[in-house]
């Protein structure tokens, strides 16, 4: 095999077109970066039963890209989980709505279709090329570049890029070029998965039953998909035939034994099995690891591609600042410290869930079977039940990119209960920007940016506010907000643009009894929350959050 002697050039190259790889290529296109996407499959989605719930935040992210209403048309919407044992249920599980409802709590969307969705919105940035049949199967980093060999369908090639982002999967060649230990261990229990087409008179809810009357002894999940179509998952013995499993009749068996005799339709159908597992670096050099070939885990809890989807608006805006000049290329550590942190805490909440569900022997599944018996005998003893829990964005509070202070300039403690405490996604809402016509929500407004927000004391209307926060020295491209109560006329001086809540349901969120200053982050998590002792504290408190994020950049007057 003859390898090609021209070397192409990205600043960014990426290895996997899954929802990670292009995501990321699309977040890097956003901030004016060019990446090229090597993937080995021919086709632009998987074509297979994968992923399928979306939660919240990353809907948010999604709707920031530009595909969101696609998912929420045709997806279904659901907060309700039910948990069945045998035929009884014995748990529900309801996901509010926090304040305003700008996005449903879950939306299930199968995996491919996002697929399809993101390459088509990646293909119309102009900034991605994509190279389908290409396989990562070497690499090697110098002092400015990194150097990647990839099996083509004609033979070997080489690209050269300042970075490589490695989101090849559960097998990552990416991951094992840079001989990083994949450290964890298999789950127990080996899974059929079905989606079919059929009418069903069911309510949108996530269904789970422990050893149901249709599938002695097993686990069945049950979801809808969209109109008309529906998931379903069966445990099945690890031993067993996947061809026998999968041939039409007794697949058909299985789904009518669930839904019974009606018509319906198989789409797809496969068997998994899954694992818990971490890279131990997810940093090497220049090169980077995201999504499932940094971190595994189990699918009860919809952790996997949402976390994933996670790394990749945390390592992009970070890129993207580099290579665009903005920040000192030392921030990209903060990468690896802050979504190992998170994958920790996936790995141990789902494997919790997998230990419990599917357990490793006899004496693991007695003391299953006994808090099922006794949940169905006293409904009040159902809180020991780990039906899976399901995925929320993880904090970054012990991030060197965090800073939270009380009016005295006192690190201000970490409370739960507190919706815009530095170090989580910033509560989203309906607003209106001034300079723009129709509503948005606060995150499409912030992000992709580094953001100042400045929300008035209860009751304020934030006139001197604006006029100081125009008076800050920031570097390029950070971008100065003033949040306005519903209905409120607010002159503000030029650059400084007012983000004039809809319903009140931001300003309950961000403002209390002083004003307060916060940095946003450009993936949309608070990076820093100040309380101003009082007005002419915003000078100083604006230089000390930006320090956060910009260290070593020059302040420029805008």
């Amino acid at each position: 095999m003859t390898a090609q002697q021209n070397t192409t050039e990205f600043p960014v190259i990426i290895s996997g077109g899954g929802p990670v790889g292009m995501a990321t290529a699309l977040l890097l296109a956003r901030q004016g970066a060019r990446s090229v996407v090597l993937e080995r499959n021919t086709s632009t989605h998987c074509g297979q039963s994968r992923a399928i719930t979306v939660q919240r935040d990353i809907l948010a992210l999604f709707d920031r890209l530009g595909i969101v209403n696609e998912i929420l048309d045709g997806g279904a919407s659901w907060s309700l989980g039910r948990t069945y044992y045998r035929d009884q249920e014995i748990l529900r599980l309801r996901w509010p709505a926090r304040g305003e409802e700008v996005y449903p709590a879950f939306v299930n969307f199968p995996q491919f279709r996002i697929e399809e969705l993101l390459h088509a919105e990646t293909a119309r940035s102009g900034l991605v090329e994509f190279r389908h049949g290409r396989t990562v199967v070497g690499l090697r980093q110098g002092a400015a570049s990194v150097i990647v060999e990839a099996e083509g369908p004609a033979g070997q090639e080489r690209y050269t890029g300042a970075y490589l982002v490695g989101a090849d999967g559960i097998g990552s060649t990416t991951r094992e070029a840079l001989r990083i230990p994949f450290d964890g261990w298999p789950a127990e229990g080996r899974f059929l998965v079905a989606d079919f087409e059929v009418d069903l008179p069911l309510a949108v809810e996530r269904r789970l039953w422990f050893d149901p009357p249709f599938s002695p002894g097993g686990i069945v999940l049950m979801h809808c998909m969209g109109k008309r179509t529906w998931r379903i998952d069966w445990q099945i013995d690890a031993d067993v035939d996947e061809g026998a499993v999968l041939r039409p009749e007794r697949l058909g068996e299985r789904v009518r034994n669930v839904i019974g005799d009606r018509p319906f339709a198989v789409l797809r159908a496969n068997t998994y099995t899954f694992q818990q597992r971490r890279a131990r670096r997810f940093r090497e050099g220049r090169v980077f690891l995201a999504g499932d070939s940094a971190h595994v885990v189990s699918p009860f809890g919809a952790r996997g591609m949402n976390s994933g989807l996670e790394d990749a608006e945390n390592l992009a805006w970070k890129l993207g600042f580099v290579l665009t000049g903005q920040v000192d290329p030392a921030l990209l550590d903060t990468y690896e410290l802050e979504r190992i942190r998170a994958a920790d805490h996936h790995i141990q909440v789902t494997g919790e869930t997998m230990r419990f569900m599917t357990p490793a022997d006899a004496e693991g599944k007695a003391r299953r079977d006994a808090v099922l018996e006794a949940a169905a005998a006293d409904p009040t003893r159902s809180d020991r039940i780990d039906s899976g829990k399901l995925y929320e964005p993880h904090p970054y509070t012990a991030s060197p990119l965090t800073l939270d202070l009380e009016v005295d300039g006192s690190p201000r403690s970490a409370r739960p209960e507190d919706p815009t405490r530095a170090g989580v996604p910033a509560p989203d809402g309906f607003c209106q920007v001034s300079g723009s016509s129709g509503r948005t929500t606060l995150r499409k407004a912030l992000g992709g940016a580094v953001s100042l927000l400045v929300a008035p004391a209860e009751g304020g209307a934030g006139h001197d506010l604006a006029q100081r926060l125009a008076r800050v020295p920031t570097p390029t491209g950070v971008r100065r907000h003033l949040l306005t109560r519903p209905g409120t006329t607010t002159q503000v001086p030029r650059g400084v643009d007012v983000i004039s809540d809809s319903t009140g349901a931001l300003v309950r969120a961000y403002t209390g009894p002083r004003d307060r200053l916060y940095l946003v982050r450009p993936d949309c998590y608070i990076a820093v929350r100040i309380e101003l002792a009082a007005p002419d504290a915003l000078a100083g408190a604006a230089e000390r959050a930006l320090d956060i994020l910009m260290p070593r950049m020059q302040r420029i007057q805008r």
